[in-house]
């Protein structure tokens, strides 16, 4: 009897763990890659809860069913809170290159032709470069030691957002439109200021079809402030993923 007793404990424990762990292969940077096939995301899950569920207490556990799964829901609403924060600066970054390549008039390639990914290109261009940086910084460990810390600090079944909590999470989601917006801002400006510039020439030169000549217009202004801007694209993502690295244990901490 209380050998079926610490199995039904394990068994409740190692799937709570799991439960928490399970944010970081289904959001977090460079682990959900999709490059990673879902069966090895979802083993290396496995194989993690193993290795943390037998240094976590399972006293607090709950016995009762509604209350389990209860603690359930928490737990992978605390992983998966993590995991998207983490991911904060990649969604600025690839806000930043969708503005970016709207801008440019990639976003007519599906207009003509509805099975290209023309739209896509520059966002995956930026999203590749942010994930180099991140694996270069060491921001894949920084992730995965912040939520294993968190069974250091939140106990199994113990989650509770708190004001504090959703702060830091607010911060970190606010840290990524931020740079959405210092990535696309070059571009932007300039690409105003050259529609400000065809504007005119329409009206002193009315015989001049703007519309169309505008488009290739834009297209190369945006083009050329992307290219001499893109030397501090580097430093700005390396900032906001410093920034991350130093907030994420916070953010562990404040729940």
């Amino acid at each position: 009897m209380t050998d079926a007793i610490l199995t039904t404990t394990t068994g409740a424990t190692l799937l709570l763990v799991l439960a928490r762990l399970a944010g970081l292969f289904v959001f977090a940077p460079g682990l959900s890659h999709p490059a990673v096939p879902v069966k090895v995301r979802a083993l290396a899950a496995v194989v993690f809860a193993l290795a943390v569920a037998p240094n976590v207490g399972g006293a607090g556990v709950p016995e009762a069913p509604g209350a389990f799964l209860a603690a359930l829901a928490c737990e992978a609403l605390l992983g998966l809170v993590i995991a998207l924060a983490a991911a904060a600066v990649f969604t600025g970054v690839e806000l930043g290159a969708a503005h970016v390549a709207h801008q440019m008039g990639l976003s007519l390639g599906n207009i003509y032709e509805s099975d290209t990914d023309a739209d896509q290109t520059l966002p995956g261009f930026f999203h590749l470069l942010a994930l180099v940086v991140f694996l270069g910084l060491g921001g894949h460990r920084v992730v995965i030691s912040a939520v294993m810390g968190t069974f250091g600090s939140i106990p199994l079944a113990g989650f509770a957002a708190d004001t504090k909590f959703l702060h830091s999470v607010t911060a970190l989601m606010g840290a990524g439109f931020l740079l959405a917006l210092r990535l696309a801002a070059p571009v932007l400006a300039a690409v105003l200021l050259a529609t400000v510039a065809m504007g005119m020439l329409q009206k002193t030169m009315p015989a001049i079809n703007t519309f169309s000549v505008g488009l290739s217009v834009r297209s190369l202004v945006a083009l050329t402030v992307l290219g001499a801007s893109l030397a501090a694209t580097t430093p700005l993502i390396e900032r906001a993923i410093v920034l991350l690295q130093k907030n994420l244990p916070l953010l562990t901490r404040a729940g």
